[in-house]
């Protein structure tokens, strides 16, 4: 990083902790090491920045019609972004080799997110929500027909050169009937689960403590709209959750455990809406939860 000029020698009196953590296999099975600062100390006196981040959900919805699918993914696009001269001292963290401080945005800033958002709605304005979506840095380039795809192409790489932001070749997709974008497997009839991050749900350890129930849910809430009755089967996990309640791991916890692994192993494949014809709400409530399902089909 200090020869590509992302982080420089430094004087400032900040410092936070920083740790190594393995990265996933590469293209050629190589192992990749990623930095970590912890910047929450900095994080809790900086004034948050209030700006949306995309619903993956309302994202995915609005990929109906489409037969054509390209992933792009930004090289390091956090790393793409300069931070002013006067802030740079307040992301300084110390190693063997010296004291050092970031030229480029790093990650885990608390505005980093909102910023880098900004950022991307900004370079793809107009052409969102008819031609790509882009969360963080992650776009997703959607079309009915092949020559429109092209196109679309063409105009986001366009706007892309104009911000000067570079793409990561080994992690983009181009022209396929099914891609995986934001944990999803999304293709010309619907969404599904990505089966990697499902099987992490899956292989995912008997909980030993309320920070493992956390964990566990955590995870699987990710695809909870693929779950029907998510809330009624985790009930008996979130009731290990409260305060003054005792961690015992009894048979109707192992029931709800092994019950949610099962319904996302066999999760369905939600269709797109058809913003053309009618919808359906059903709700209904409990004594702990509520639900509602919106849904299109046949009529009667």
């Amino acid at each position: 990083m200090l020869d590509q000029g992302i982080i420089e020698p430094s004087s400032s009196p900040w410092s936070s902790p920083i740790w190594i953590v393995p990265k996933k296999l590469d293209s050629q099975e190589q192992r990749k090491w990623r930095i970590v600062i912890d910047y929450r100390k900095l994080n809790d006196i900086t004034i948050g920045e209030t700006y949306p981040i995309p619903q993956i959900s309302e994202i995915l919805d609005q990929l109906g019609n489409s037969k054509y699918f390209s992933t792009l993914d930004l090289a390091s696009g956090f790393h793409q972004l300069l931070i002013k001269p006067e802030d740079a001292s307040k992301t300084a963290f110390s190693v063997p080799q010296g004291h050092f401080q970031f030229n480029r945005m790093p990650f885990g800033l608390k505005n980093a997110p909102s910023t880098f958002q900004k950022l991307m709605n900004a370079c793809l304005s107009g052409l969102q929500g008819s031609r790509c979506f882009v969360y963080l840095d992650d776009i997703v380039i959607y079309s009915f027909d092949l020559s429109s795809h092209i196109d679309n192409l063409n105009a986001v790489f366009k706007r892309l050169r104009n911000y000067n932001l570079k793409l990561q070749p080994e992690k983009c997709e181009f022209l396929r009937k099914e891609v995986i974008y934001l944990g999803h497997i999304i293709g010309e009839h619907g969404v599904k689960p990505n089966p990697e991050k499902v099987r992490a749900v899956t292989e995912f350890p008997v909980p030993k403590s309320p920070k493992d129930i956390k964990s566990f849910l955590g995870l699987v809430s990710y695809y909870r709209r693929f779950i029907p009755d998510f809330s009624k089967y985790a009930k008996s996990l979130t009731s290990l959750l409260k305060k003054d309640v005792p961690f015992e791991w009894k048979n109707e916890q192992q029931l709800s455990f092994e019950t949610l692994k099962g319904k996302l192993v066999t999760a369905p494949v939600l269709a797109y809406p058809d913003f053309t014809k009618p919808f359906l709400l059903t709700c209904d409530a409990s004594n702990y939860a509520i639900s509602a399902i919106l849904s299109q089909g046949p009529v009667g």
